[in-house]
């Protein structure tokens, strides 16, 4: 079993969070950024995480996957339901584009997989250049200003409790603070830092802390 996927997608990592965190037993695969015949063979459509079966067949909705995921994993590993993802939503809704603006240049320059060419880093620039109306270059300009509106909300934030068990809250919210891991100057508080790691720990994944710029 493959599952196609770019590192910093979050919903890409909320299928790899599930599949490690159940054991199932699964080839990762990054494709390149600007990789789309790789996706239009497998499921038709460019679009990522794509999870395909031994036999060939492929899904690509990532709760989907999710839940795919689960029946298919260690059945001792609960997976819990939302409790506050809800919560979560609304209170990021005012600054999604404050983040987009601060992890989007960033994404390209931290060293990860899908843009180890220059050609997939040029494919994603183009597109989220568009996304943000700036180009890459403003937005590493005006980085800092956008910086305090993301702080204030990370100052309000209230994470899940810390347990073995790994829930659809988890899923939802780990992916979006571990890309504004890479951004420095953004201020966690210790209950969120805790969080993360605990979260990154029973998932086997990654943070971006140490490749922050």
């Amino acid at each position: 079993m493959k599952l196609y996927q770019y590192h910093h997608c979050p919903y890409c990592v909320r299928a790899d969070m599930v599949a490690n965190y159940k054991n199932v037993p699964h080839e990762k695969v990054y494709l390149l950024n600007d990789d789309e015949q790789s996706c239009f063979d497998v499921v038709d459509a460019k679009v990522v995480p794509i999870l395909q079966f031994d036999d060939g067949t492929a899904m690509k909705e990532s709760l989907d996957i999710v839940h795919k995921l689960d029946e298919l994993g260690d059945s001792q590993k609960l997976l819990s339901p939302s409790v506050t993802s809800a919560e979560f939503d609304e209170l990021f809704a005012d600054i999604k584009g404050d983040m987009r603006i601060v992890t989007y240049p960033r994404t390209i320059s931290i060293g990860l997989p899908e843009f180890a060419t220059q050609s997939a880093r040029d494919y994603f620039q183009h597109k989220k250049e568009k996304m943000i109306g700036m180009s890459f270059e403003q937005a590493s300009a005006q980085s800092e200003q956008h910086l305090e509106p993301i702080n204030q909300v990370l100052a309000k934030l209230s994470t899940p409790e810390l347990n073995d068990t790994l829930s659809i809250d988890d899923i939802i919210l780990f992916p979006t603070l571990r890309n504004l891991s890479m951004v420095k100057g953004l201020k966690f508080k210790q209950d969120t830092l805790a969080y993360m790691q605990h979260v990154a720990n029973i998932t086997a994944s990654e943070l971006y802390f140490n490749r922050a710029i």
